[in-house]
């Protein structure tokens, strides 16, 4: 295989020499000129749109993101069925169904 347009990364085409080449036609595309050209692009710079002071500091969260939203999605879903609850507790009046319980003691002295 000859590795001679590969002028410009002479150790890659070193690395690369003598291994097999099923298709010599993917190197066929190559050009070296395209790789400069692109050097000689400015590169994309973001400019920002509002001002921020420049003593906020920025702190990032220590939980994972997913664990994150896993949590909020759980209290939301709970805060609603809370909700639900006390407004169903605030409309029945009635004394609870439940009756208290007696004392073991006086279990033992009837039997």
């Amino acid at each position: 295989v000859n590795f001679s347009h590969f002028a410009i990364f002479p150790k890659q085409a070193e690395f690369l020499k003598g291994l097999p080449v099923y298709n010599k036609s993917n190197f066929s595309r190559f050009h070296a000129d395209s790789v400069c050209k692109a050097s000689n692009r400015r590169p994309s710079v973001y400019l920002p749109t509002r001002e921020y002071p420049s003593e906020q500091i920025i702190v990032t969260e220590k939980t994972n993101i997913l664990l994150r939203y896993l949590h909020q999605q759980w209290d939301k879903k709970n805060a609603a069925k809370k909700r639900e609850q006390e407004q169903a507790e605030g409309e029945n009046t009635a004394p609870p169904r439940k009756i208290a319980r007696t004392d073991s003691r006086e279990l033992n002295e009837d039997s």
